[in-house]
């Protein structure tokens, strides 16, 4: 069980910690804490998408791209 946790579970919140600014939340209160945490994991999510369904650097782009 410990290693099946060690694949899946410690990498993802590994990257967390040190990528995307979770050493220490600056929010007061569990549902602070719980918005910050559903924020990163979201953008943790989105970067993982966009890397598997895009093939290229300038087609990430296009698809971040915002119509004014």
């Amino acid at each position: 069980m410990k290693r099946l946790r060690q694949r899946t579970v410690e990498p993802v919140l590994c990257s967390l910690v040190e990528y995307n600014g979770l050493r220490k939340i600056n929010v007061r209160g569990k549902a602070g804490a719980h918005k910050v945490m559903l924020m990163a994991a979201t953008a943790f999510n989105l970067k993982k998408y966009m890397k598997f369904t895009t093939k290229s650097t300038l087609s990430q782009a296009i698809a971040l791209r915002v119509e004014w």
